[in-house]
């Protein structure tokens, strides 16, 4: 969450800022907390931009600034991707990002978020790629904290591998790329990186380190000292976090 609601559309979702005018409508697939869905609803007010997730309670906050903000065409509901609740042709604009990563079958929701799109209408789509992540020094312990990671991923039916199959996942969905672009999210040195790794740690502490336990793949004192040594990480000058994302932007044919 922390993390989520750090995304703003002029910084995470900046690559489909310039395809917006004011008067599309757009729907947000996966929107967290809805930071994103906000930014994009101002750039194209007053047409309307709606957010879906399974849970829009963690939209709260984002729905409080709106408010303050007096920005009227922003609304979130609760749904699943794999059945958007509009019907064909809804909608100008379709976005996810860090969606198709955590999901058991992206082809289908990509499907899923192309029915609901008009002919003409724009795809959008942002992903991590775990095959493309550079993380260094890597010693042993630090090395299988990163496999366990991969390893409950896959268990899990998640697709580690998500960004490099965005063009695969618009052609399936007949829709042309008009713009295509791969990156590192840099994180090393000081301040970037200890929030990173802080974030990573808690997140194995509270979700996925009682998941290796229950599945006999490491211990809490495995876990521990594993996290001591991201901390060690995150103070050596020489470390670097570099995360792979892909973006596209498609056409609906």
């Amino acid at each position: 969450m922390q993390w989520m609601e750090s995304r703003t559309a002029q910084g995470h979702g900046a690559f489909l800022l310039p395809y917006l005018q004011p008067g599309m409508r757009l729907l947000d697939c996966g929107c967290g907390p809805g930071t994103l869905t906000l930014g994009f609803a101002e750039r194209i007010a007053p047409g309307a931009a709606i957010g879906i997730d399974l849970e829009i309670s963690q939209c709260a906050a984002t729905v409080e600034v709106a408010q303050a903000k007096n920005l009227s065409n922003l609304e979130f509901q609760a749904g699943d991707i794999y059945s958007l609740p509009f019907e064909d042709g809804s909608f100008d604009v379709v976005f996810g990002s860090a969606v198709l990563g955590s999901v058991s079958d992206p082809t289908r929701v990509v499907a899923e978020m192309t029915r609901v799109l008009r002919p003409g209408g724009l795809l959008a789509l942002k992903e991590f790629d775990h095959g493309g992540d550079i993380i260094w020094p890597q010693p042993p312990i630090i090395a299988r904290s990163i496999q366990l990671y991969h390893r409950l991923r896959a268990h899990n039916g998640h697709e580690a591998l998500a960004g490099r199959r965005l063009l695969e996942y618009m052609h399936a969905a007949d829709c042309n790329t008009d713009f295509f672009h791969v990156y590192y999210e840099v994180n090393r040195g000081g301040e970037k990186l200890r929030t990173r790794i802080d974030r990573n740690n808690h997140l194995i502490a509270e979700i996925l380190g009682p998941q290796y336990e229950k599945l006999g793949w490491s211990t809490r004192a495995e876990l521990e000292e594993a996290a001591q040594a991201w901390i060690k990480f995150a103070a050596d000058p020489a470390a670097v976090y570099l995360s792979t994302w892909f973006e596209a932007v498609g056409t609906k044919q």
